[in-house]
């Protein structure tokens, strides 16, 4: 069994796994209409994963118009999934068995690209964010896809590896200069936040008088008022304008203060689920290499570092 068990991992980690938005549907097809994709296409003379239930198809053979002329596909919102050239894994609200055959259609959001494949179920299992709108985690291994979905799939993998890779650099680049210098990272940062405090505050002394100037120099040449009158006058038309602005803050920073909590929330939701399913995956002695390992950073950087 663990050898079988270790057998599917490997295949899982084949290709490269990307975690992007998109907009998912999908929809399971009986057994009639399994059979007709199996009697349609060609099967592949490749090898054959160890547990499909499914062969392998040529990847340019299109479905039927008949299956998918009859197929009514379940929406989901937009969600986040794991995603890779041999297939994917998102949260659903419906249970699969594994060996379940789907049609999935596939939105990038990013770039609006659409992607449509049949995929196997390769597991299903309780989702391990605690959604109850999608309590289920299911993960698809692709079993026969477009030649064009496949050519816009395999380089929409390849542009987002490029650009993880160029933000892992920089992370590790960044955490790694604020481990050696704290003192001058967080000594450079007070300072620039401070600089540009003053900077906002200089600006907007400077607005507030050009706009009271040229408020004072209209109000004296439309009503020939004196200076005080004039500053009367210009004092009463510039406060309905304040009370207006603090208005406009009001409805746009507690929304957009909220939406950046929700944000957060589902990304660190989304990045635990994440760990813990890499976790699990884990054999015990990997599990003790990753904690052995993390103790002695950390007990180095205590010692030598601090």
């Amino acid at each position: 069994m663990d050898k079988v068990n270790m057998a599917k991992n490997k295949n899982r980690r084949v290709f490269f796994r990307i975690y992007d938005e998109v907009n998912l549907f999908y929809k399971k097809i009986d057994e009639k209409s399994a059979t007709e994709l199996l009697n349609s296409r060609s099967l592949n003379n490749g090898i054959q994963p160890e547990g499909a239930a499914l062969p392998l198809f040529k990847p340019d053979n299109n479905l039927p118009d008949a299956i998918m002329s009859g197929v009514q596909f379940n929406k989901s919102e937009t969600c986040n999934i794991n995603l890779s050239a041999g297939g994917l894994a998102f949260n659903c609200k419906d249970a699969f068995n594994e060996g379940d055959c789907l049609v999935i259609k596939i939105l990038l959001a990013s770039s609006m690209t659409v992607i449509e494949a049949p995929c196997e179920v390769v597991y299903c299992r309780s989702s391990l964010a605690n959604d109850s709108d999608c309590p289920y985690f299911v993960g698809v291994h692709f079993i026969g896809m477009k030649g064009e979905d496949r050519a816009l799939l395999d380089e929409y993998v390849d542009k987002k590896r490029l650009r993880r890779r160029w933000v892992n650099v920089a992370i590790l680049i960044a955490v790694a200069t604020v481990i050696t210098l704290p003192d001058v990272v967080f000594g450079l940062l007070s300072e620039m936040l401070h600089f540009l405090f003053e900077m906002l505050l200089e600006f907007s002394h400077l607005a507030f008088e050009f706009i009271e100037s040229n408020l004072d120099h209209l109000v004296e040449h439309l009503f020939e008022t004196d200076v005080h009158q004039t500053q009367i006058i210009v004092f009463y038309i510039i406060v309905p304008f304040v009370f207006y602005g603090f208005y406009q803050l009001w409805c746009v920073v507690p929304p957009f203060c909220r939406r950046c909590k929700q944000q957060q929330i589902a990304y660190w939701s989304r990045k635990k689920a994440n760990l813990l399913f890499y976790w699990r995956e884990q054999s015990s002695l990997e599990k003790l290499k990753l904690i052995v390992i993390s103790v002695a950073v950390i007990a180095c950087y205590i010692f030598f570092g601090m």
